[in-house]
This record gives structure tokens, sequence and C-alpha cells, in this order.
């Protein structure tokens, strides 16, 4: 696996949450996917449409439901895929191991100083660095905390906010400038 705070460039995403029923209704998934077998299909395919297979994406949490749709869900994606985990990981996991393609950070914040990011599953009111334009990027909130740079530099990179697929830093980064 590569060193993160030696990437270029990458792509973020979080709160997939394959396999589990209950996010089609939390995150009104509904109006966009049939069922939760539909939403895996299409996450895997606008997943791997982006993603090729020496690309690294970083996952902020909430993977996915159980042991056996992660274990699938990962033998089918392209990438080589960081886990900051959140409470809800456990079935990643337990399955992690199994995926030469998985590594799980140990630190629940993240810092990447060649990008001037911060990331975390949970989207904090205080971060290093924000007071001189470091990026926070966070998860675990799918109906809330949308982004809004013009209240700060926070970037909520759940999957449902970014057309059901990884985002790469580059595209956060234009994303930024053009609202500056």
């Amino acid at each position: 696996m590569k060193d993160i705070n030696e990437l270029k460039d990458f792509y973020i995403t979080s709160d997939t949450w394959f396999g589990r029923d209950n996010i089609l209704y939390v995150a009104n998934r509904m109006s966009t996917f049939s069922n939760v077998g539909d939403m895996n299909t299409s996450l895997i395919k606008n997943w791997n449409k982006k993603v090729k297979k020496n690309d690294v994406v970083i996952h902020l949490g909430n993977f996915a439901w159980d042991p056996v749709i992660a274990s699938k869900v990962l033998s089918k994606l392209n990438g080589h895929i960081y886990f900051v985990c959140s409470n809800d990981d456990t079935a990643l996991l337990e399955v992690a191991k199994n995926h030469n393609n998985v590594n799980i950070l140990e630190n629940q914040i993240v810092i990447i100083p060649n990008h001037d990011l911060v990331l975390c599953h949970y989207p904090m009111t205080v971060w290093p660095g924000k007071d001189t334009g470091t990026i926070h990027i966070h998860g675990h909130t799918v109906y809330s905390h949308k982004t809004d740079l013009r209240v700060e530099n926070r970037i909520n990179a759940c999957t449902d906010f970014w057309g059901f697929s990884p985002i790469k830093i580059s595209t956060i980064k234009e994303f930024i400038n053009e609202k500056e």
C-alpha cells in the first residue's frame, strides 16, 4: 500500500452502507434506488467507473452492514482502499485482513499535510489548521451537515452528496477554488 502522505491525488468517499436496507429510508435513497441490491450494484458500478485498479480511495467509515456483503463488495471494488473506521464498521473489520487492497488506518483523525487536509469520520467543529485554511473532510451525516464553504472549509464526503461515487481530492480543491 502507498503512504497516504505522499499521494498526489486520490479519491474520497464515506457512508456507502453496502447491504443496509434501512439506509434507503434513513438517507432517502429510495428516490434513487429501488432496493438494497440495486443500491449495492449501482454503488459498485459508479465506484469502478471512476476508480482504476491502482488508484487510492480513502473511505471515511460506514462501509457495509454485514461481513458477507463487505467481503463480496471489497472483492469487486477497484483501487487500494484506506479506511478511517466508524463505530459501525465491525463488518469491515471482520473481513479486511482477507483483502489485499484494504488498509485500516488506526487514527480516527488523519492529517495529510501535503494536501492541507484533516480527515475524520465525524464532522468536527474545531480541527488542526482550521483558522489557517486547512480543509476538514468527514462523513457520517448522510442527511445533514451539507457542504457550505461560505460557513467553513468543511466538506461532507458522504456518497449521497457526490453522485453516489468517490470524488477526487483534486476535484474537491477545484470546487473550493471556484467558491473563493
